[in-house]
């Protein structure tokens, strides 16, 4: 890899974010960031039931509507990020792309999205216990809406058919070949 980078993993609910940032964190030897982790770390902090999507949605929506500058330095913070090379998990909305690349400079950041095929990724959220309403639900939350401009907007993708391992590989690939 040419030098430090932030690498912000983008994809829909279900899609496979965390495990592909998980990864991808451990191969890069730096902090992982997460939006989800921190939103999840608030509900606990506020006794609201951090398994309850809807709830989690709101929250995230709530949180946003504080500034996303706030927001973006607390996920950073709760993985104790200073500087350097940083993996953020879970970018949903166009405002985090544009506030983390003012917050994290001069590290630059790149998005890469997690391209799924929806029954897998439906598949995915039934085996965590969503009901039929409740994943029908979390897709059309509105702020599911900032999810297709976030991938459009993707430095790059990755295939819908790969492993985690493959996705990494591809990423760290793709991070390696890009230029500094």
């Amino acid at each position: 890899m040419n030098g430090d980078v932030a690498v912000g993993v983008a994809g829909r609910i279900g899609s496979g974010k965390t495990s592909l940032s998980s990864e991808l964190a451990t191969r890069l030897e730096c902090p992982r960031a997460s939006f989800g982790d921190h939103v999840r770390a608030v509900a606990r902090s506020r006794h609201l039931d951090e398994t309850d999507r809807t709830v989690l949605q709101d929250l995230g929506d709530a949180l946003i509507a504080k500034g996303w500058t706030e927001f973006v330095r607390a996920v950073l913070g709760d993985a104790k990020y200073k500087a350097g090379t940083v993996v953020v998990d879970g970018i949903r909305h166009v405002g985090a792309i544009a506030t983390l690349r003012e917050v994290l400079t001069p590290t630059p950041l790149v998005v890469v999205a997690v391209a799924t095929h929806n029954d897998v990724r439906r598949g995915r959220l039934l085996q965590r216990g969503l009901t039929e309403p409740d994943a029908d639900a979390a897709d059309s939350h509105p702020n599911e809406s900032e999810v297709s401009k976030v991938l459009e907007a993707a430095d790059f993708v990755v295939p819908a058919d790969s492993t985690v391992d493959e996705a990494v590989s591809s990423v760290l690939e793709w991070l390696s070949a890009r230029p500094s």
